[in-house]
């Protein structure tokens, strides 16, 4: 990665997926932008520290360990105004650096945002109208969107989902279109990750917070979720999405449905065309269902939908791939979605 593509990364990440959502980290990531002494420790590490969600993490991973309570008022909306939070993020970076590359080295984004739940559930109704299945999530860190048969989900005029006394509340707008919004059987809950995050470690659950953006309003969420999922654990796995899915895949009877929610897009392209040749092949003797909440462009082959224009973080597309017989029969572009399950926009 050059400067010139680590600077254009950042920008866009301000104005794409910050802007008109998270002022906070707008501010952060334009100020990182500029940052010219910054950029040399970025370049000098790993290419997967140099995606901003990592050096966002490990900062906050600080704050939220008290260490650094100048930035945190900040993070905590006790500042007047974000205009300093840029230059002061970048100073405390720059001086706590010795401190944040041990982090930034050992760990990895985690995506499983629990509010993308309120895409899964209508999509599973569409895969999975009849039988059981059994739920695998790829990339699934602590296993939150496993835990959606228990938490609650208000798609306003279209419906409500789950348990009423739940913790764990996601409100979702519906922009356009009627998704489904009926329960699908969930029979078993299985999550793979290299490195499966434990609700119950300390450690582990203040680094899923870290990786939750701190004035979105969804930190106590976060929470709730990571209480939900240790009072109703999944079956949490060490694996890899592609060498190690075959194995468990052949271990599990009757029809599959797969979730990738924003983990596909952390793979090559070459292990992510490995990673639909796995799901053919384990299609041999039943159905398998791929549900994927990702952003354009990283599923291949499903139709074009042009996205609605609503202003704020790009869209995700929501899409469904069915699999039998040992090969690809069905794409199915479901909607698009804001990536935190904010808003859906449902195209069937």
């Amino acid at each position: 990665m050059t400067r010139e593509e680590l600077v254009a990364g950042w920008r866009w990440f301000a104005e794409r997926e910050c802007r008109g959502y998270s002022p906070l980290y707008e501010a952060i990531s334009t100020a990182v932008a500029a940052s010219t002494e910054l950029h040399e420790r970025l370049l000098a590490c790993s290419n997967h520290v140099r995606q901003p969600n990592m050096l966002l993490a490990a900062m906050h991973d600080l704050v939220l360990r008290g260490e650094e309570p100048d930035l945190g008022a900040h993070y905590g909306g006790a500042a007047p105004t974000v205009a300093d939070t840029g230059h002061l993020f970048v100073e405390t970076a720059l001086r706590r650096w010795e401190d944040l590359v041990p982090v930034l080295e050992a760990r990895r984004t985690q995506t499983n945002e629990v509010g993308r739940i309120a895409v899964l559930a209508p999509a599973l109704a569409t895969v999975a109208p009849h039988e059981p299945v059994t739920l695998i999530d790829v990339g699934t860190s602590a296993g939150l969107t496993l835990t959606l048969p228990h938490c609650r989900i208000d798609f306003g005029d279209r419906g409500v989902l789950g348990p009423p006394g739940s913790p764990v509340c996601v409100e979702c707008a519906v922009l356009g279109g009627n998704p489904p919004v009926r329960p699908t059987a969930i029979r078993r809950r299985i999550g793979l990750d290299r490195r499966p995050l434990g609700p119950n470690d300390p450690d582990d659950a203040r680094w899923l917070l870290a990786c939750t953006w701190p004035d979105t309003g969804r930190l106590e969420r976060t929470r709730a979720a990571l209480a939900l999922a240790a009072a109703h654990p999944s079956d949490l796995r060490t694996g890899d999405a592609v060498t190690d899915l075959p194995a468990l895949l052949t271990a599990i009877d009757g029809p599959i449905v797969v979730t990738t929610t924003w983990a596909l897009a952390y793979l090559p392209e070459d292990a992510r065309a490995a990673f639909v040749d796995v799901l053919a092949a384990g299609s041999a003797d039943r159905r398998i269902s791929w549900i994927s909440c990702e952003a354009p462009g990283v599923v291949d082959g499903l139709p074009q939908i042009d996205p609605p224009d609503v202003a704020g973080t790009s869209a995700s597309v929501v899409g469904a791939t069915t699999f039998r017989n040992g090969t690809t029969v069905e794409r199915t572009t479901l909607g698009h979605a804001h990536p935190h399950g904010r808003w859906l926009w449902w195209h069937r």
